[in-house]
């Protein structure tokens, strides 16, 4: 092992001194001691293209590219099939075989979400982010036909759409330590596959209030919810050490939809059992759902963004929604000028009205761009109010809720009444 170090460091320094042609036979002498080395054989690669030498490094990421593969890492895979790409565009059998070993088998399972933790878990499948970036989601995707481990929201794709995705929609982006990979606040454009390195999630990044909420290793998918909203990013991710990423743009990805509809329909579903996890995990009320319930509601929920001073519930008005706060703050105030506790992540609101029939009496706006899941009033009657366990939860919520409006308005002198909602 000692032995292997020691040609390693060599070939390092010599790569580092700009020595390629020695870094190269230093590089193979590494692979033929540990030919197991995948890494190893990747520097060959890459020597080989720096020299200019393009068809013996295709030859050679080749050669990685399976390896990985067959080791079932499908981004690291798919990031060498990109430098391939580079070199020969129209190279076609690592794409094949990367299909080939993770698109779905021919007798899919459904995808459903699975269940979901207590409490929030530092993965992404999980999220963005962003959309949902702190959340973890198992969802359940097919089996692959090689018997390789499923890829979320990959897996889902056959194998044509799976070379088109890699083929098209796909960019290796190199970070270095403490980069941003994206910024709360920006559009998102683009969705992200983690292939090396470790990533920091924060909120109110370089502020006073700046929080770490999550962290994510290889393998993991971020940014997805924001790329198919089209929302703004609620969270800052940031590497914590060198990192190398897939970026999927929507634009690429917009393209790969328009030949292959399905394409779109599998990231549709994937996003939205990402977002129901998070809504599930958020609300006590949702919770408990019947699975048919869940999955009615997964079609029925619709995300929304809100900027700073947005009203969200007007005060007199009967609201058309309920909605689940899953990031931001969002203050409520009445008409009188008194202001009510602020809802917090996790806060269902609007719902008491709905359950009562009457209108609000405070005004719901972000305090700052929040996220919502937007359930209309039919559709929560429908699909939560009748249900048994989530009513039970409901209407203790409900009596909680006003039993704490009571008392601040007895504290602040505020007439007191059975009608005191949001």
């Amino acid at each position: 092992m000692s032995d292997v170090r020691e040609l390693k460091d060599k070939a390092m320094q010599l790569t580092a001194k700009g020595k390629l042609p020695a870094a190269l036979e230093a590089w193979r002498k590494v692979v033929e001691v540990a030919a197991d080395d995948v890494a190893a054989r990747q520097k060959v690669a890459e020597l080989l293209q720096k020299l200019g030498k393009s068809v013996d490094a295709v030859a050679a990421y080749e050669d990685v590219a399976r390896r990985y593969a067959e080791q079932g890492q499908f981004f690291k895979a798919s990031a060498v099939c990109r430098l391939i790409l580079a070199i020969e565009p129209k190279h076609q059998r690592t794409l094949a075989l990367i299909a080939s070993l993770f698109a779905k088998s021919e007798k899919p399972l459904p995808v459903r979400p699975a269940a979901v933790p207590v409490a929030p878990v530092a993965a992404a499948a999980p999220a963005a982010v962003e959309d949902a970036i702190d959340i973890e989601l198992e969802v359940v995707a097919p089996p692959t036909a090689s018997g390789l481990p499923s890829i979320p929201l990959f897996s889902m794709l056959g194998e044509a759409e799976l070379r088109e995705v890699l083929a098209s929609a796909m960019e290796v982006r190199a970070y270095g330590v403490g980069e941003l990979i994206v910024k709360e606040g920006a559009p998102g454009e683009s969705m992200f596959a983690l292939v090396e390195g470790t990533v920091g999630v924060f909120r109110g990044h370089g502020t006073s209030d700046e929080r770490r909420v999550a962290s994510m290793s290889a393998g993991e998918i971020f940014g997805e919810v924001a790329l198919v909203s089209k929302g703004l990013r609620v969270a800052t991710v940031v590497t914590d050490d060198s990192a190398t990423v897939l970026e999927f743009p929507r634009a690429a990805m917009d393209q790969v939809v328009a030949k292959h509809p399905r394409v779109g329909e599998v990231l549709d579903a994937f996003y939205r059992e990402r977002l129901l996890a998070n809504m599930m995990r958020a609300s006590p009320v949702l919770r408990g759902l019947q699975d048919g319930a869940k999955k009615e509601l997964a079609r029925a929920f619709q995300p929304k963004t809100w900027a700073a001073g947005a009203t969200i519930i007007a005060e007199g008005q009967a609201p058309e929604a309920v909605h689940v706060l899953l990031r931001g703050v969002c203050a409520v105030k009445h008409s009188s000028g008194n202001s009510y506790p602020d809802l917090r992540e996790g806060d269902l609101f609007g719902e008491i009205s709905i359950l009562t029939g009457g209108p609000a009496t405070a005004t719901v706006t972000a305090s700052a761009p929040v996220l919502t899941l937007e359930l209309a009033a039919a559709d929560f009657k429908a699909l939560v109010m009748k249900d048994a366990g989530a009513a039970v939860t409901l209407r203790h919520l409900a009596n909680a809720r006003l039993e704490r409006t009571a008392r601040y308005d007895r504290a602040h002198g505020l007439p007191a009444g059975p009608d005191r909602r949001v």
